[in-house]
């Protein structure tokens, strides 16, 4: 039997309205949503008029999973859509339908109210962005704004609680330019070496937010920390795994997600950005490549890059508690010198030891199978000095794609005892005549990675830093460095 929607506080008549605009923008099963056959709005929004099935037939979490998806493919799609009209339809429609999907999640979940709504999406599959402010909101009924949990409900559908409070709900909507992306699954073990700097993040990012009651009097955990050396050094790598490891809303923000070509709009974005972060805290503001957006000031500069410069200052000066702003640049020393006072710890993370680097070795082979011995390990560890984690990452794939090489050169192959044929010297004993495409596909003998294919491996990959760019790395550490 259906819940009756007026012992939720909300009329069936009101439910009925809803309904409505919900369906009047989805397309019938038999014809596109316009008169303009194979817009590229017709198929994402059809998965949302599934979704809305199962959402009315009691099928919460497959209609969560198909709302999440026909949200997703329905902004992808904007983008492909000339009609402005249908743009502002269907970005009307993605978020009536994302405050439903919410709301649902937040039911499944057994939370009512609060931040339960925004946390679990940026914590599980992901924040969907929105449409500019300017556009949210224009035609919306009442009561289907973003964060009322009721955007794409069906009669009788027993009406979710709001997922979000109003603050949260404002700055989540207006902070369509940042990136949200879910949580990475990265975690300190995969990151090798890198101790000291590891150490430095454990005290001023996991301890403050995990253990809040440490931090009290004037023990003040840090608000903005900048990682910098050389590229290749995993200071992203680094960044993903202080987000697995702290409970905490991570944005991941690039230097394209804030510029505009429009006059006001990055510092727009900018504030808005920071807003959401505070409405969601606690929360992580990841800047890669801050370099590009806070270079040193002068006097050619244009308008439009000083405004964004200062509005990013403002917010790094008044960011609230449980807000971290964590930077990443390979340039340190083009940074403006404001900026740079704002990232009160600056955590260096230089070129990797050996130690660090026989890691990096064991962790990009993985499963591969191959014949390296622990000391042939080592001694492969101890021939890449001067190179970066890139650039071990880099030896290990050439060092894999040795064997197939091999396999590509080979003029004749031997069959083995297991039937499956191998590539030989032209004078063994029970040598074939034969090219790698002549070989059937299901007896194909893959050769196992050895030491001579990373020998191999290291003739042809150097080191892409020199030692003059890392001497320029120490001078900045040896002068600003502070972690």
């Amino acid at each position: 039997m259906r819940r009756s929607s007026a012992a939720d506080g909300t009329s069936p008549r009101s439910w009925a309205s809803l309904f409505s605009f919900a369906r009047n923008q989805l397309p019938p099963n038999t014809a596109p949503i316009s008169s303009v056959s194979h817009s590229p709005l017709d198929a994402p929004l059809r998965v949302l008029h599934s979704a809305a099935d199962a959402d009315e037939a009691g099928r919460y979490e497959e209609a969560l999973h198909t709302y999440e998806r026909g949200v997703q493919g329905l902004l992808d799609a904007i983008k492909l859509e000339h009609s402005e009209e249908r743009k502002q339809q269907a970005r009307r429609h993605a978020e009536a339908c994302l405050a439903r999907a919410e709301a649902l999640k937040a039911k499944i979940g057994g939370r009512g109210g609060g931040r339960g709504g925004a946390a679990a999406s940026s914590r599980g599959r992901g924040v969907l962005p929105l449409p500019p402010r300017a556009e949210r909101g224009r035609g919306v009924p009442a009561g289907m704004a973003l964060g009322a949990g009721r955007g794409c409900s069906r009669p009788g559908a027993p009406p979710a609680h709001p997922t979000r409070t109003a603050p949260e709900a404002a700055a989540a909507s207006q902070s369509h330019g940042a990136v949200v992306h879910e949580k990475p699954n990265v975690h300190w073990d995969d990151v090798a070496g890198l101790d000291d700097a590891k150490a430095a993040l454990q005290e001023a990012v996991v301890l403050p937010l995990r253990f809040p009651q440490l931090f009290t009097g004037e023990r003040k955990p840090w608000r903005g920390i900048l990682l910098y050396g050389p590229p290749g050094t995993g200071k992203t790598h680094l960044a993903k795994a202080v987000a697995t490891e702290v409970d905490a809303t991570f944005f991941s923000i690039s230097s394209s997600d804030l510029v505009s070509k429009w006059v006001g709009e990055s510092e727009k974005q900018v504030r808005t950005l920071f807003e959401a972060a505070e409405a969601m805290s606690p929360s992580i503001i990841f800047i890669d490549e801050v370099d590009a957006l806070t270079s040193t000031r002068s006097d050619d500069e244009s308008d439009a890059s000083r405004r964004l410069k200062n509005e990013l200052l403002v917010r790094m000066s008044n960011v609230k508690e449980k807000v971290l702003v964590l930077g990443a640049t390979n340039v340190p020393w083009s940074l403006d010198p404001a900026v740079r006072r704002r990232f009160e710890r600056r955590i260096y993370l230089p070129l990797p030891e050996t130690p660090a680097r026989e890691a990096m070795l064991k962790i990009h082979l993985g499963r591969t199978p191959h014949t390296l011995s622990a000391s042939q390990l080592a001694a492969i560890a101890r021939k890449t000095e001067g190179m970066s984690g890139a650039d071990i990452s880099i030896l290990v794939r050439d060092a894999l794609m040795q064997p197939l090489r091999e396999l590509q050169a080979a003029t004749h192959f031997k069959r083995r005892a297991d039937g499956m044929l191998e590539p030989c010297r032209a004078g063994e004993r029970g040598a074939v005549a034969m090219t790698i495409m002549q070989v059937p596909p299901d007896q194909l003998y893959t050769p196992v990675v050895s030491q001579a294919h990373f020998e191999a491996a290291l003739r042809s990959t150097r080191p892409s830093l020199s030692r003059q760019d890392l001497k320029r790395y120490d001078e900045f550490q040896k002068e600003f460095g502070s972690g």
